[in-house]
């Protein structure tokens, strides 16, 4: 399964993907001449060479190694906010670097050994035009994934498994760390839909990523839940309730581990749930949501 994780293409977005080390050394020419003559991952340090598989296939080659994206705050809100959710998931601080330049709308979140993010400068841009929860979501969606890189999650197997869970950890964070109002949440995923595939991707459809981050919010509204606990809430209710088909499960037995106040909370939001993921809630109503 872990091994499963770390060859899926990761990332909020259609164009955010993700490259694990054999990819890594797979792609390593060498070229004095390549963007990576300043800030390196230290991956890439040691071998004073181009990596295709960021900055030439992704970035292309136009792109180079910077300090700053867009400015200095901006810059600086967007290491705040990978700290934010670094620390709220209870990861290490996940290294962050930074691709200038055109050919740079994309983010690429890295599993071991590396365990970094690149994030490009029109990629932060072209969030900011939408808002800077936007900016927020992003981060958290990429963090997550290196939750998955490191400790083996998703727990249940699925096409889309990882990308919708990667949109609930983003949607429980917003709700902790970010907002406690439903509507900033809104911006953030008309980005994401912006730029989103065609239904079926390995990101999930519209409406199943709409209920993902709808239930991450959810299951943020009575306290703190551990990394293996939102893992286990977020595929227990999705898969047992809000799957169509499922939705009149009135015989279930909570499992012990699911907290009983919680339980109860999000059994009034089934209905709401379900029917965002099967699209009933158009996207017009989702954006009119409650806070709880």
């Amino acid at each position: 399964m872990k091994q499963i994780i770390k060859l899926m293409t990761l990332a909020v977005l259609v164009s955010l993907q993700s490259c694990d080390k054999n990819e890594v050394e797979k792609n390593i020419t060498l070229n004095a001449n390549s963007p990576e003559t300043g800030i390196l991952p230290n991956e890439l340090n040691s071998h004073n060479t181009t990596h295709n598989c960021a900055t030439v296939s992704q970035f292309g080659p136009n792109s180079y190694w910077s300090n700053t994206l867009v400015n200095t705050s901006e810059t600086n809100f967007l290491k705040q906010q990978n700290n934010k959710a670094s620390n709220l998931f209870g990861i290490s601080n996940v290294p962050l670097y930074f691709a200038a330049g055109s050919g740079t709308f994309n983010a690429l979140s890295y599993g071991p050994p590396a365990n970094y993010i690149i994030w490009g400068e029109e990629m932060l841009s072209g969030a900011l035009n939408y808002g800077r929860s936007a900016v927020a979501y992003i981060v958290a969606h990429e963090v997550a994934h290196q939750i998955q890189f490191r400790q083996g999650y998703p727990s249940v197997t699925g096409a889309s498994n990882t990308e919708l869970e990667a949109d609930g950890f983003a949607g429980y964070f917003l709700r902790r760390s970010y907002t406690s109002n439903w509507s900033d949440v809104i911006p953030a995923y008309n980005f994401s839909q912006s730029i989103a595939g065609a239904n079926g991707s390995s990101h999930g459809t519209a409406a199943q990523r709409r209920s993902s981050v709808r239930l991450g919010w959810l299951l943020a509204n009575n306290g703190a839940l551990s990394n293996a606990n939102l893992d286990y809430n977020f595929f227990y209710y999705y898969n047992t309730y809000i799957i169509p088909g499922k939705l009149k499960s009135s015989n279930l037995v909570k499992p012990k581990r699911i907290d009983e106040e919680l339980h109860q909370f999000i059994l009034t939001k089934i209905e709401e749930l379900n029917d965002i993921h099967t699209g009933k809630i158009s996207e017009k109503e989702y954006a009119n949501l409650g806070n709880n």
